[in-house]
């Protein structure tokens, strides 16, 4: 922030000072309370409601799932966390926001996290969903960390409301079109 001042009002890469974000206000609701039907996503969310904090592991899912499965502007998520974590840093923050939705300094800036692979890399027993979506805790673990949940174990649990592969081509399409 010392250097590079503007980044507390935009992004990093001029070309996205214009991107195309959907921002949609029903989908952006349900990212903050932790009810986007992505087990992995909905437990770091409720994590930081909660408590106030959440693993950088955690940030980086929950950020690329904003920026890039809904595609919601990076500074709605940079705001909102800024309002509930207790370690809130404004230069670490926005940082951490640009790089997630690929606007920042990144020598690989086209990156997408997926929610599932992300489970199972780094809650595999499926512990930490288990803890912070209590509704899914007797959910098989296979069914848990893939997402996947049949509709006789999911409950109230909602489903997903965006499908990850096909919001990730639409990301990809709308990056290269900034790009170009």
């Amino acid at each position: 922030m010392y250097h590079f001042p503007s980044l507390a009002e935009g992004p990093y890469r001029e070309t996205f000072q214009d991107f195309p974000w959907e921002n949609n206000e029903d989908h952006f609701q349900a990212w903050c309370e932790g009810k986007t039907g992505y087990p992995i996503v909905d437990a770091a969310m409720r994590q930081l409601n909660e408590t106030g904090w959440m693993h950088n592991r955690c940030r980086m899912i929950v950020a690329s799932f904003l920026t890039k499965d809904l595609i919601i502007n990076w500074q709605w998520g940079e705001k909102y966390f800024l309002q509930k974590l207790y370690d809130g840093d404004l230069s670490a923050n926005n940082g951490g926001w640009q790089w997630s939705a690929s606007s920042g300094m990144d020598p690989k800036p086209l990156r997408i996290f997926n929610p599932a692979s992300q489970a199972q890399k780094f809650d595999p027993e499926g512990d930490y969903i288990r803890e912070w979506v209590p509704e899914l805790s007797s959910v098989d673990t296979e069914y848990l960390i893939s997402g996947k949940i049949p509709p006789d174990e999911r409950g109230d649990y909602p489903e997903p409301i965006v499908d990850h592969q096909q919001r990730q081509r639409e990301f990809k399409q709308r990056y290269q079109q900034q790009k170009d």
